[in-house]
């Protein structure tokens, strides 16, 4: 498992409902924060249910790096010039971090790039757990988080170094 197998897995979960994928690519060629705000309960849902599916299919050491990229992904947009454009709370900020991720590679660095085009309150936190329930239910024990790179907000120190 690397980035780009990453990405694809995620793109497979949208390629899996052609509706929603055409819907996502309408968003990211708008940045409709109304159309984005629409598709946050399909992120949520059917999105992260293929996803689920897709991992159900990795062995142990693919799922292991599955879940290490998604804490990296995650991380690396804990940062206070995303925040400032999605929500205030702790939790809800790692939930929108979980949406960015969830929408893709191309939203996902049209993100990490321009903060100010994120969309306040888009969230789907399911996403960036997934790897961890598909873990759990395959191999009857708990995934250990956060080895490589914790996904709680503010753990990035560089993200937030203003504060």
């Amino acid at each position: 498992m690397n980035e780009f197998k990453f990405w694809h897995i995620i793109e497979e979960a949208w390629a899996a409902a052609p509706a929603l994928l055409e819907m996502r690519n309408t968003a990211l060629k708008t940045n409709d924060a109304a159309l984005i705000e629409d598709l946050t309960g399909e992120v949520y849902g059917t999105i992260t249910n293929n996803i689920r599916d897709l991992l159900r299919e990795l062995n142990r050491e693919e799922l292991t790096a599955f879940n290490h990229i998604m804490e990296e992904r995650l991380f690396h947009i804990d940062r206070e010039d995303i925040h400032q454009y999605t929500d205030g709370s702790d939790d809800s900020f790692l939930y929108c971090r979980c949406f960015i991720v969830g929408m893709g590679r191309e939203y996902y660095e049209m993100i990490d790039e321009t903060p100010s085009k994120a969309t306040y309150d888009a969230e789907a936190e399911i996403v960036g757990f997934i790897g961890y329930i598909v873990y759990q239910e395959l191999f009857g024990v708990e995934f250990e988080r956060n080895t490589v790179h914790c996904i709680e907000t503010c753990s990035n120190a560089r993200g937030w170094e203003s504060q």
